[in-house]
């Protein structure tokens, strides 16, 4: 039923059987679980539902204001403002309204590869005030994950504690201090992309974009943990120049998708020189997925971005066997952008077969500001290797004027 709703049309109509099927799933409001999670298309939906549950669930609610620093005039030192200022909708918030076992999000990536990223779920346990003034100082979280935050979590209450975060506000010289979380009893559909969870229940009301209730409906994993609210066919449909796409694909054969979807005993590797390119989004955290992929251990060379590695270490770890390392972390590749180098993450660094005779190309005449690093082969074959990563906040006109 799912895989017919994915490519349904505007226009088309639901057979019988997926009608009757979908049926099952409808209710109303209040015969939907509190402690299930209600997805939603707008982030108005989102926010009234986190709202009413909130003062429905808990008693005891806490505002936790931002800490908002300005540039005192007089002193030239940044002052704690008496009030939060007004904020956008994408930055931290003035005010939290949160509760002790409130359900809650991460909003922010605080340790990528200890899994504590943007879109986390957690329970908030704990909030712990300081001694002197009773000012929030951290949070107190029990991650859904098991593995969130394993290696921040105490030994005497197996918790996560956050502090706040800090960012910039789009007004002029305003510093904000605040916890990167926000209410999670309900979610947009846009924010469980990828989730899997037992059972929501899904509201069908303000669909806006093709795909965005198959989405929603195929988040849990029986039909018996789907509760459907607001159920209009007109609102199940997917965009039709992705269905048109499909229909026109050429039929893949595997046995023409040499060397890395099909392998061949026979296949004599003198002939073929296989370089591979992957965005590891933390080598670390992934270095033993890409030592059991099948694929990616055909390459003689294999190209990583995002290896998220800092200082001059390697841990035995990271090394492949039979593989020579080469690398670049992102500290060492800026000089005329420091806020770029200050950051986490990033760095690029290729792994090259050991029989393979190779050397960097360290300095580059008029070459700085760039993420990259370049290798000059020898043997067996002759070529010029480079990787380049760009972090999405680096903007094309400067990352240009450095590529060329």
């Amino acid at each position: 039923m799912l895989n017919r709703i994915r490519v349904k049309g505007k226009l088309d109509v639901l057979c019988e059987a997926d009608r009757n099927l979908l049926s099952q799933a409808i209710t109303e409001p209040a015969r939907c679980p509190t402690d299930a999670l209600h997805i939603f298309a707008t982030n108005k939906e989102v926010d009234a539902h986190n709202s009413a549950t909130l003062g429905l669930l808990h008693t005891h609610i806490i505002d936790i204001h931002a800490d908002d620093y300005r540039k005192d005039p007089r002193t030239g030192r940044m002052a704690l403002q008496d009030r939060p200022f007004k904020g956008g909708k994408n930055e931290l918030p003035d005010t939290l309204k949160v509760a002790e076992g409130a359900r809650v999000m991460l909003t922010r990536n605080i340790d990528i590869q200890n899994g504590l990223v943007n879109g986390a779920f957690g329970k908030l346990l704990r909030v712990v005030y300081s001694e002197n003034d009773q000012h929030i100082i951290k949070l107190g979280l029990k991650m859904d994950n098991e593995t969130s935050g394993k290696n921040n979590r105490t030994p005497a209450d197996n918790m996560v504690y956050i502090e706040r975060a800090e960012e910039n506000l789009k007004q002029k010289g305003v510093v904000r201090r605040q916890f990167p979380v926000k209410l999670a009893f309900a979610c947009t559909i846009h924010k469980v992309q990828g989730m899997t969870t037992t059972s929501a229940v899904v509201s069908l009301k303000s669909i806006f974009e093709p795909g965005m209730a198959y989405v929603a409906v195929s988040r849990v994993t029986s039909l018996s943990g789907l509760y459907l609210l607001d159920m209009e066919e007109k609102k199940i449909f997917t965009n039709p120049e992705i269905t048109a796409a499909l229909e026109n694909m050429r039929q893949a054969n595997l046995d023409d998708m040499m060397p890395l979807l099909h392998v061949r005993q026979t296949l004599s590797r003198s002939e073929v020189f296989t370089i591979v390119h992957h965005n590891t989004e933390g080598l670390p955290a992934h270095i033993n997925n890409i030592k059991s992929h099948h694929e990616l251990c055909l390459a003689d060379v294999l190209c990583l971005t995002e290896t998220h590695l800092r200082g001059s270490f390697v841990a035995e770890s990271l090394h492949l066997e039979n593989y020579n390392l080469f690398k670049r972390n992102r500290h060492l590749s800026y000089t005329n952008f420091p806020q770029m180098a200050n950051r986490s993450g990033g760095g690029v660094a290729v792994y090259v077969k050991s029989d393979i005779q190779v050397h960097e190309k360290q300095y580059i005449h008029n070459v700085t500001d760039l993420e990259f690093l370049a290798l000059k082969v020898e043997a067996p074959v002759s070529a010029l290797i480079a990787v380049v990563y760009r972090p999405p906040d680096y903007t094309l006109r400067p990352f240009l004027k450095n590529l060329s």
